[in-house]
């Protein structure tokens, strides 16, 4: 393997690296436990993965499994990249957790391509055996990549058009806000504008490259080094910007929370416990498997704010820890009652506002020390 290294693949390479390394640092970033960081984190990540590859086919490295990774599933990782920022957008400037169904819903083109690309996989190995009449790969291919790298642009331009409505509408808080919540939300409308201000710019450079390439036959702008290099000044930008925005972002709210909780007189939160409490056992809010903190404000005519700093101060758990009490409890009656026989454990949990599997195994375990079935054998064989 002859790897030739100039200039322009070093900038490159050093550019995947950087947002690596800065993408594992927001993944693993402690106690900071927002969405945003994630989705930060896979935009990074599809970036270092596209500007790897650019290293790889301007120099001659090779990797087998990044190769063969490559070839059969060309276009799934490009294709998270407009998900990733819409969802980046909407959980900075809107901080309540997007639940995993939506999350799955807004990747769809990319689970999409990979079914897709794993369904032709298995079709070659099929037809590779002889169980079905063999197919070229490569006229399937042919067919598909330019309709493919067309469509990785329309799509990117549909999330990058929605994520700039979602920023449109927002409304920061500015009635009663203190210097710190302002402080807060002017980083984030600066770094917002910011960040899709840029995109808007690439995304035009991608159109342009994408388009001249496969409708004008000018396969010049297929590997334009200069777009690249764009790309890869971006990957440093949005690394250091984004990383560094996140943390002070984090940092300020947190301070702005405890400050807040401080300033609640007792008797107000007290009343606002009572509130929460009225609300869940009597309303049985926590049934609505969407309701989020701004959400329940919102019926409860409470600040946010406040609810958040009540439950951190006076109860010592989070707003999900709090309301997932109540589901847990829910799901604990509804096993035990004979009418729910026929139900499984599982459509218990979605009835009683859960939206994950996953999330309710975890949390049933945590609360109970043991899973749903344990629990229901043990009522069963009597073992307390």
């Amino acid at each position: 393997m002859n790897i030739q290294f100039n200039l322009f693949n070093i900038i490159v390479l050093l550019g995947s690296l950087q947002g690596l390394i800065l993408s594992l640092m927001l993944l693993f970033s402690g106690n900071d436990k927002r969405q945003n960081k994630y989705f930060l984190a896979a935009f990074m990540l599809m970036l270092v993965y596209d500007s790897f590859g650019t290293f790889c086919w301007s120099s001659g490295f090779s990797t087998g499994w990044l190769g063969i990774f490559d070839q059969i599933f060309p276009y799934t990782i490009i294709l998270t990249a407009g998900p990733s920022l819409y969802l980046y957008i909407q959980t900075t400037i809107q901080p309540d957790k997007i639940p995993s169904n939506i999350i799955l819903k807004t990747y769809l083109p990319a689970i999409v391509d990979f079914a897709f690309r794993f369904c032709l996989l298995i079709y070659a190995l099929l037809a590779k055996s002889g169980v079905v009449f063999p197919v070229k790969a490569g006229n399937i291919d042919a067919l598909y990549q330019p309709v493919a790298e067309m469509l990785m642009v329309v799509i990117f331009w549909f999330y990058l058009v929605s994520a700039i409505r979602q920023f449109k509408k927002w409304q920061p808080e500015t009635s009663g806000a203190d210097v710190s919540i302002l402080t807060e939300q002017n980083l984030i409308s600066k770094w917002t504008k910011a960040l899709l201000t840029t995109m808007v710019l690439i995304a035009l450079v991608w159109a342009a490259t994408i388009f001249g390439s496969l409708l004008f036959n000018i396969e010049a702008l297929a590997y334009f080094s200069p777009i690249e290099i764009i790309l890869v000044i971006f990957t440093y930008w949005i690394g250091l910007k984004g990383y560094q925005h996140t943390r002070v972002v984090y940092i300020s709210d947190q301070k702005a929370a405890k400050t807040y909780a401080d300033m609640l007189p007792a008797g107000e939160a007290e009343a606002c416990i009572g509130i929460l409490k009225k609300a869940m056992e009597t309303q049985k809010l926590y049934l609505d498997p969407t309701l989020t903190v701004n959400k329940l404000a919102e019926k409860l005519n409470l600040n946010p704010r406040t609810i958040s700093a009540v439950l951190n101060r006076e109860l010592k758990k989070g707003f999900s820890e709090f309301v997932n009490e109540y589901r847990i409890n829910e799901v604990k009656l509804k096993m035990l009652q004979p009418e729910n026989k026929h139900i499984t454990i599982a459509g218990i949990a979605f009835d009683s506002g859960f939206n994950s599997v996953a999330t309710f195994q975890r949390t049933f375990k945590s609360a109970e020390s043991i899973t749903p079935k344990q629990f229901l054998l043990n009522y069963k064989t009597g073992v307390k």
